[in-house]
């Protein structure tokens, strides 16, 4: 069982997730939380394997509600769900430390693999927010761009786990150990300077590293 929890302001979105989840004998549904406090109470209680969480209620929570949540219970994982198509905003979320992230024009089967995807610790976005993620490197400033002295293997590695390929994925698919991927991307993100497998997939996409139509293959 999947153990989930939502924390979203409004009571609408709440009730028709929570029809969504009774539909599906995996699912079981541990909470509701209409601001951080609840949020943060909830987690240390139930200690979920997915948050399901819409940040754009200033009232009533955060974005870095999510970076609490995750030093509480590092193996909760977020889904954003939400209708904030800021580029800026996307980025911050993923930096932070969410797995996946739908807007909510999204159908119930992107909701349900995106809810099964995140369980896993695996990536998951949208069409749409992979279309403005890409729109962002397509109008951003080039000036922005810098080049890393990454290696083929290292290379291939980033676009691997863009794709949402797990390490032991990667490692059979590569012929490597879990070990020796684990250090190749403690290598990446030394060299990138970044934190985590959610960034990777950010530079993987600004730099063309994977196009649209491959991380359509994860969703």
């Amino acid at each position: 069982m999947i153990k989930i929890l939502i924390a979203d302001a409004q009571y609408l979105v709440r009730i028709g997730l929570i029809n969504l989840l009774a539909a599906t004998k995996d699912f079981k549904m541990v909470g509701e939380a209409v601001n951080s406090s609840e949020l943060i109470q909830l987690t240390k209680e139930q200690h979920p394997d997915v948050v399901i969480f819409d940040y754009n209620s200033a009232k009533n929570f955060l974005q870095e509600d999510i970076e609490t949540v995750k030093k509480i219970s590092p193996k909760t994982n977020f889904l954003i769900i939400s209708a904030d198509d800021s580029k800026s905003n996307i980025y911050k979320a993923i930096e932070l430390g969410a797995v996946s992230f739908l807007t909510k024009e999204c159908d119930k089967e992107e909701i349900v693999g995106a809810i099964y995807a995140t369980a896993k610790n695996e990536k998951f976005l949208c069409h749409k927010v992979i279309d403005i993620i890409i729109e962002k490197h397509m109008h951003g400033d080039e000036d922005n761009c810098k080049a890393f002295n990454l290696s083929l293997r290292e290379t291939e590695i980033i676009k691997l786990t863009a794709k949402g390929w797990t390490a032991k994925t990667i490692a059979g698919h590569l012929f490597l150990s879990t070990h020796t991927v684990y250090t190749h991307k403690k290598n990446i993100m030394k060299k990138l300077k970044i934190n985590s497998s959610s960034e990777m997939i950010v530079y993987a996409i600004q730099n063309g590293l994977v196009t649209k139509e491959e991380m359509a293959e994860t969703v």
